[in-house]
């Protein structure tokens, strides 16, 4: 008699669908449970919910069922021990930098990063007493040298927005951990379908769930993974400042969810064949995309971002700000806005949203040009992408 088939490991687009329970019977959809609070047959059994924290059925701020339901699917996508939903990814990272730091701890932190992470670095060092360096995301090989003995965590973001720089996150791992430093990874533009942060080294991944993971553009909220060692602190963290998800929102992430990796690639395709017509157009300078061989961090970005190179890409439009402020408003079937990882296909000027604050001078440091046009690419078919851009882009370059 032959041994049984090894079961079969799920596909990524199986475990999208199906969570961490495939077979599943009853609701295919996980019931949206109306209700902050929950009763007891008996105080033990009340305590035994207590216990349970984040999978505790004892009130919403402490653990929910939807909510509970919908951090087990993204634990099960990252691949982690244990996932939390917040109502923002600024509610994620907070509570992940308040879980790690005490007064008087350090922070390495790539630059550029988001500028709601340098703001939360910039309260934190204000009324809580950190103390932070930002290292060029450019030049990984100086970052050791702003380590210090105090330094308590290592904060990362590759690609990095808008420029889309990348760097190893193995490597810069490996030096963070051995510098005593826990490393944190905004994963946000890859989304957990595109890179895997806790395989590649991190201690914690976090995301703006609005973006890729929500992908609709109608919802706000961000998650937080990573083993249970550290997700005990975080839980700790949300459960005492109070940023909890809503249980409707968290059945709209997982009804995302199912969806992602669709989405995901076939976002991912569009922003490589928009970045590839781009570039050598002749009204464009340059494109920032890893996917581009051209870009100096292509090979890196090849080995770490497993199903493409992102949804987001950028490029300098010649002739200057005012140019690609023209350019912008010509666009129609690509609208204006700020944000990413959407159905949708968005533009947005660097230089008057998410990096308007660094300064004209800032800018140049950081490597943003004034005419960068950045683009999140949606799900629309390409050449209606194409065509849009092309009309908008000056005629006769």
């Amino acid at each position: 008699m032959s041994d049984p088939a090894p079961e079969r490991v799920p596909a990524l687009e199986t475990n999208a669908v199906h969570g961490p329970h495939t077979g599943h019977v009853g609701a295919v959809s996980t019931p949206i449970v109306h209700s902050a609070t929950f009763s007891f047959a008996s105080l033990d059994d009340m305590l035994a919910a207590q216990q349970q924290q984040a999978a505790g059925a004892f009130y919403q701020r402490k653990g929910h069922p939807t909510i509970h339901a919908t951090e087990e699917r993204l634990a099960h996508l990252e691949g982690a021990e244990a996932a939390l939903l917040f109502p923002s990814g600024m509610a994620a990272i907070s509570c992940a930098f308040m879980s790690l730091l005490r007064a008087g701890d350090h922070v390495v932190c790539v630059d550029p990063c988001y500028g709601g992470t340098q703001a939360l670095l910039q309260w934190g060092r204000d009324r809580l007493g950190w103390e932070f360096t930002f290292v060029d995301a450019r030049a990984p090989e100086t970052w050791a040298a702003a380590f210090r003995p105090n330094t308590r965590l290592l904060h990362l973001e590759s690609p990095i927005n808008p420029t889309l720089a990348v760097f190893d996150i193995a490597q810069a791992a490996t030096l963070g951990h051995a510098l005593g430093a826990t490393v944190t990874m905004d994963n946000t533009i890859a989304s957990p379908i595109g890179q895997k942060p806790l395989d590649l080294g991190c201690d914690l991944s976090l995301y703006s769930a609005t973006k890729s993971i929500g992908g609709h553009s109608d919802l706000l909220a961000g998650a937080a993974m990573g083993p249970a060692r550290f997700m005990t602190a975080v839980h700790r963290t949300r459960e005492v400042f109070g940023p909890i998800a809503e249980p409707t929102m968290a059945w709209l992430i997982e009804r995302s969810l199912k969806t992602m990796p669709l989405r995901v690639r076939a976002s991912n395709a569009n922003a490589l064949e928009l970045a590839t017509r781009l570039h050598g157009h002749p009204a464009v300078a340059q494109v920032f995309y890893p996917g581009l061989p051209t870009h100096p961090g292509h090979e890196i970005a090849a080995s770490q971002m497993t199903n493409g190179f992102g949804p987001l890409l950028a490029f300098e439009v010649c002739g200057g700000a005012e140019i690609a402020l023209d350019v912008v408003n010509r666009l129609r079937v690509i609208r204006h806005g700020a944000s990413l990882g959407g159905v949708e296909s968005l533009a947005s000027l660097a230089a008057y949203t998410s990096h308007m604050v660094l300064g004209r001078e800032g800018r140049a440091r950081a490597g943003i040009p004034e005419g960068l046009i950045r683009i999140s690419a949606g799900v629309e078919h390409i050449e209606d992408l194409w065509a849009d851009m092309a009309q908008a882009l000056p005629q006769g370059a």
